[in-house]
């Protein structure tokens, strides 16, 4: 399995939580066939950034992903993904076989 786990980095600015909920969510959902969800992040003492959202993506495996990244819906998510960067932390998981 394989996974895409993706964090907000909090801020009080509406437009970054609109875009993440607008179009971050749409494109990681249009690049699964399913819907993703957005959970709050009620608590993260340890790590010196703090974040308000979190997602994630699950495929069968990294290659799976690679795949889907290639894709229309892949490429405009690694556009979008691009231009909003400095807003989100993204962690890759890869459990083995």
């Amino acid at each position: 399995m394989y996974k895409l786990l993706l964090f907000l980095k909090k801020t009080d600015n509406k437009e970054i939580n609109n875009l993440f909920n607008d179009y971050t969510l749409k494109h990681l959902s249009e690049l699964s066939g399913k819907e993703i969800k957005a959970a709050d992040v009620e608590s993260n003492l340890l790590l010196e950034e703090k974040y308000s959202k979190f997602c994630e993506v699950s495929v069968s495996s990294k290659e799976e992903w690679d795949t889907k990244m290639n894709s229309k819906a892949g490429k405009e998510l690694n556009k979008h993904l691009m231009n909003f960067h400095q807003h989100i932390s993204v962690i890759f998981i890869n459990y083995p076989d």
